[in-house]
């Protein structure tokens, strides 16, 4: 299961997470997160020019430790990068700034982006050629947008999108199925819904409240199968079958390693109760909708 994992960082540049205690970690604490990710095996890591200075932290630590990750970054929202000349410029500093010879993957930021720019695919395809980056990827939010996606951009290697215990296998498995039956990795973010799965709930801002008897739900089935909650969110996840990667984030290095341990665990997970819960606020499923 840990093969699964794919280390966010987010964190890494930005003050980020719903439930982020400790803010933006230090230089140095980045440094242990990184070195506890590649001790235990985690290669594959995700970023973005958009996250703050996560891409330099990565970078320095390339530079610094001569330990390699294979790195996921997206396409940068600006104006500006539109033609195929700024783009591959742009993937080329990509590469200099995470002192690394190839994207393991390079992404469109959002399904608007790829939607407006679907002519920079070909430049993407061409990049990917001369062997800058490995696989082209897109993040999505929604079902529709992952149907267009098979139906219209083939071209894509791997979609990213929501999965967890609210965002469960009820609202994705067949649109997941489609993406794999059609050749296309499925990659998971949100595995822990931004860390709401475990803030007080008495703290939960008034627009999430109506989560909580969904939430109060998962708190009853982990009880009855003593499980914690970090556990029975990792676990369902990675026992999917019909998923290639989970994204996680971690504000921490023993936050990582407990995540790892979970991951780690031979852990009898309740799918079925867990499948069978439908969230009908499902626009409270996209943390950019919180605000």
């Amino acid at each position: 299961m840990k093969s699964k994992l794919v280390l966010g960082t987010a964190q890494l540049g930005l003050n980020y997470g719903v439930n982020n205690q400790f803010g933006q970690p230090s230089k140095e604490q980045s440094f242990e997160i990184l070195h506890t990710a590649y001790k235990k095996g985690i290669r594959a890591i995700d970023t973005a020019e958009a996250y703050g200075s996560s891409q330099e932290v990565i970078g320095a630590f390339h530079k610094e430790y001569l330990k390699k990750f294979d790195v996921s970054t997206k396409l940068i929202e600006k104006e500006n990068v539109t033609n195929s000349n700024q783009v591959e410029e742009n993937i080329i500093k990509n590469l200099k700034t995470l002192n690394v010879d190839i994207l393991d993957g390079y992404m469109f930021h959002s399904y608007s982006s790829l939607k407006k720019t679907p002519h920079l695919l070909e430049t993407l395809i061409s990049c990917k050629n001369k062997g800058l980056i490995k696989k082209i990827g897109v993040s999505v939010y929604t079902n529709e947008q992952i149907n267009d996606v098979i139906l219209h951009f083939s071209e894509i290697d791997f979609v990213q999108a929501p999965f967890n215990l609210l965002d469960n296998q009820f609202c994705r498995k067949n649109a997941f199925e489609k993406l794999r039956i059609n050749g296309i990795e499925v990659h998971t973010r949100s595995v822990f819904l931004q860390g709401l799965f475990f803030k007080n709930k008495e703290t939960i801002q008034s627009k999430l409240k109506t989560l909580t008897p969904y939430l109060n739900r998962l708190d009853e089935i982990a009880k009855e199968y003593m499980l914690d909650i970090k556990t029975l969110a990792l676990q369902y996840v990675l026992q999917k079958k019909y998923i290639d990667k989970v994204l996680i984030g971690v504000d921490t290095a023993q936050q990582l390693l407990e995540n790892i341990g979970c991951a780690e665990k031979t852990t009898r997970i309740p799918h079925d109760k867990i499948d069978s819960i439908e969230v009908l606020e499902k626009e409270l499923l996209n943390p950019t909708n919180w605000n």
